[in-house]
């Protein structure tokens, strides 16, 4: 298959590699990161992914999270996804000479991420006011637990922690058991505002001239992302409107050989599903529920009651037939190789300090190109030299002071 840009992609099993790249949109955008663990790295990599050269500050010891979770080698793999297309450099900030090697960075970055505890940048002399008067121009954003002011702002920052803090957790749960979500959601979540507003702020100083603060707090990013949906009981305000919004039972249904997901929103749609597995009579039945929570577990109750007699790829070839929103439930494994998956080419071969590894691309086309990974994770200071040899330095802009 070869896109519209002329680039040669080769498929290689579950890999697709690359021959030319389509031009960077955040080129020339300069990057200073100094953060640790999910949510400031992966800010900081989709700027990248969209082409600014970041350059990624670590302590002498290194990031703590190079040895989070699964390692290969000593390196973690969490690190290698939220660290790839940076430049790795070592400066020890609590030293005179690297904290004035980090500010010269500072003095000519647009960008600066930094995900510390709050106070820590001001016990550092970096506070924002610091900041703004080394760089006029510089964006400078906090990314903090649960804010830098109030009763939980020294609070330990752990992904589930912002779960249970958010009204999450006891959402995702049934019977009055809460339930985390295994992927770290705020973390996430957090990054990709973080590089929204990053976005936003570079428009906004083309226009003003100037930088700005952004602070973000992962507990006010998770209320964003879980109210649309989650606060739809708590939306009205008006004197008896409040209701309580049950949760239905999993739309993931049982079949011979795995699981089908199901997902029937309109009357035409559930009609269809009842149709699916043999009892149009069911239909009648289910006119007659008001409840939409007693309406869903009733309508799966059943459903399952057919699926779990026959194959899952057969469930979805018959849905699909009677128009009934239905997928497979796959695996990691079953998802990377799935045709869709390759036609959309969304994995690729790179490379670590460790080997090479699978890599996801950023989830957008840009005029039918695609944006690939610009580059691995690096080594710890692996850039050191590079960058402080003064090229990066170069000001890119009139007015810096300091």
């Amino acid at each position: 298959m070869t896109p519209s840009n002329g680039a040669d992609y080769r498929h290689n099993g579950s890999q697709t590699t690359v021959d030319e790249l389509p031009v960077a949109m955040l080129s020339g955008v300069r990057v200073v990161e100094v953060a640790s663990y999910v949510s400031g790295p992966l800010a900081t990599q989709v700027l990248s992914d969209l082409g600014a050269e970041v350059v990624k500050v670590e302590p002498p010891a290194g990031d703590p999270m190079r040895n989070f979770g699964l390692r290969v080698d000593g390196l973690s793999a969490m690190w290698v996804n939220v660290n790839r297309g940076k430049k790795g450099v070592v400066v020890n900030l609590k030293d005179p000479d690297g904290m004035g090697q980090f500010r010269q960075l500072l003095a000519t970055a647009d960008i600066f991420v930094q995900n510390w505890r709050p106070g820590v940048a001001e016990s550092l002399g970096l506070g924002d006011g610091d900041l703004a008067e080394l760089n006029p121009r510089l964006i400078r954003v906090s990314i903090t637990g649960f804010g830098a002011t109030g009763p939980s702002k020294s609070r330990p920052v752990f992904d589930v922690l912002l779960q249970a803090a958010s009204g999450l957790a006891a959402s995702e749960g049934a019977d009055g058991q809460p339930s985390s979500v295994r992927s770290l959601i705020a973390d996430k979540t957090t990054a990709l505002f973080a590089a929204n507003a990053c976005l936003a702020a570079l428009a906004r100083r083309n226009q003003t001239g100037l930088g700005c603060r952004i602070e973000m707090a992962m507990l006010d990013v998770l209320a964003y992302f879980d109210f649309p949906d989650l606060g739809q009981d708590r939306t009205f305000l008006g004197e008896g409107l409040q209701q309580d919004l049950r949760r239905g039972r999993s739309p993931l249904l049982r079949t011979s050989d795995g699981y089908v997901a199901v997902s029937p929103v309109s009357g035409s749609q559930i009609g269809a599903a009842v149709t699916a597995v043999g009892h149009p009579e069911w239909k009648n039945d289910l006119k007659k529920i008001d409840n939409p929570t007693e309406l869903t577990n009733i309508l799966y109750d059943r459903l399952e009651a057919e699926t779990q007699h026959r194959p899952t790829a057969e469930w979805v070839a018959i849905f699909e037939a009677h128009d009934v929103p239905a997928a497979p439930v796959m695996t990691i494994d079953q998802h990377l190789v799935d045709e869709q998956v390759l036609v959309n080419q969304l994995y690729s071969e790179g490379s670590s300090p460790v080997g090479p590894v699978r890599q996801v691309r950023y989830p957008i086309r840009i005029d039918g190109q695609l944006l690939q990974p610009p580059g691995p994770a690096p080594d710890l200071g692996e850039h050191t030299d590079e960058v402080f040899a003064g090229s990066w330095w170069a000001p890119p802009f009139v007015g810096v002071t300091g």
